[in-house]
């Protein structure tokens, strides 16, 4: 099993890290800065802000997201690489009438796949892997589809949903409570009912197992829970407040609860547990779907993925691996099919934003809807952040996040 280092100096490494990360502010107590928490501030701090403008766009909004039966939403707008704007709508949490601010936290369900990727990205960088290294090769015991025994999975196609892994099986049960451990998984005697009948690398299939694999692997190489190396590879340098596992939150978070159906009832779903101690062989249901964070912190993240890998001047990665992120892995390494995708990064020409090809991911789950776009030409993009709407897609696209979008597409230029 390979990690960073021998296990006493990964004991060091740990707990220097995880020092550094309670006297750094590691996890945050909201938004980093105050800079958008009413009208007022941020017209003395974004450049193209007028209070107008953002009036009226807001009456945009609005219509568009009563239109879609929202109950509550933060829409944050970029422009050449910084905020520009945000705007809140309805209510977080309906029962007790806590309306959405700056601060309120949203579970941003698939779009956790592409935050993961920069800290995930940041160990490819440090020489942990290769992409299209044989993942099994990383742990005491191989990972390999049974009906292609010969065939390796690679990192690569796990951040491209061409691994030939199922979301049913034991990562379905693990999701309901039933966690048995990866070397269970993929050596007994039900391995087959994990993997469809495709040689990996050949086919595309949308995989939250494979995204979930990442946290195993974070915690396989680091040592840390994915939770603590997201936090000190990537949330303390931007000042983001953001967590796998909602008890590892600061206690005064702003949490949206979701609600779901066509009565909008709460899920509880908005709720993730979990605890602090690393142990990748039983971590594998977190990092495709369980993030929490704020519109404007998940700006912050999406920032270095449309430009240089930096973001108000702090590098989270190199501009190389940004650009290795972004290539569309089309007949690449492990992979023999064209994905027409990223590093666990949706391309779309011409679907969301007409005139655009538009990068990043959505999420859709418990009736919620997420989506954070960008298009890196002009590093320009918009997040949206939903706890509950209608959630109708056409072409895999969520209508209420392509209204969204495209309006403040038009309001930007």
């Amino acid at each position: 099993m390979r990690r960073i280092d021998k296990p006493i100096h990964r004991f060091i490494y740990r707990a220097v890290c995880v020092a550094l990360c309670v006297l750094l502010g590691l996890v945050g107590t909201g938004s980093a800065e105050s800079m958008l928490a009413d009208a007022a501030s941020r017209g003395s701090d974004l450049p193209w802000y007028n209070t107008a403008a953002h009036a009226a766009n807001m009456d945009r909004f609005e219509r568009i997201l009563r239109e879609y039966q929202t109950v509550g939403a933060s829409v944050v707008l970029i422009r050449d690489g910084r905020i520009v704007d945000a705007y809140n709508y309805g209510r977080a949490n309906r029962g007790d009438n806590i309306p959405v601010t700056d601060d309120t936290l949203f579970r941003v369900a698939s779009i956790t796949k592409m935050v993961t990727t920069v800290g995930f990205m940041r160990l490819w960088e440090m020489g942990n892997f290769n992409l299209d290294d044989d993942i099994g090769g990383h742990y005491d015991f191989p990972i390999r589809n049974p009906y292609y025994p010969d065939d390796p999975i690679t990192f690569r196609q796990v951040m491209t949903h061409t691994t030939s892994l199922l979301d049913g099986g034991h990562y379905y049960r693990a999701l309901n409570g039933d966690i048995v451990s990866l070397q269970s998984v993929f050596t007994g005697n039900y391995a087959a009912t994990d993997f469809q009948r495709r040689r990996p690398g050949t086919y595309y299939a949308y995989s939250n197992f494979g995204g979930s694999l990442m946290g195993s692997m974070i915690e396989l190489f680091t040592g840390m829970t994915a939770d603590e190396w997201m936090n000190y590879a990537v949330y303390r340098k931007l000042g983001v407040t953001a967590s796998y596992f909602t008890p590892n939150l600061p206690v005064d978070a702003r949490i949206a609860r979701i609600y779901n159906g066509p009565d909008m009832t709460m899920d509880s779903m908005a709720l993730t547990d979990g605890d602090m101690v690393d142990d990748p062989l039983y971590h594998y249901t977190s990092t495709a779907g369980s993030l929490s964070i704020s519109a404007i912190d998940l700006a912050k993240i999406m920032i270095p993925l449309m430009g240089d890998g930096t973001f108000d001047g702090v590098r989270v990665l190199s501009q190389s691996t940004v650009e290795t992120i972004r290539t569309p892995q089309n007949s690449i390494g492990s992979v023999s099919i064209d994905t027409n995708r990223g590093l666990n990064l949706n391309i779309y020409k011409d679907v969301i934003v007409s005139g655009r090809t538009m990068y990043g991911h959505q999420g859709k789950a418990y009736g919620a809807i997420c989506a954070a776009y960008f298009d890196p030409t002009d590093r320009s993009g918009v997040v949206l952040l939903t706890n509950g709407c209608d959630d109708s897609t056409f072409n895999s696209v969520a209508r209420i996040a392509r209204a969204v979008i495209s309006a403040a597409y038009e309001m930007m230029f």
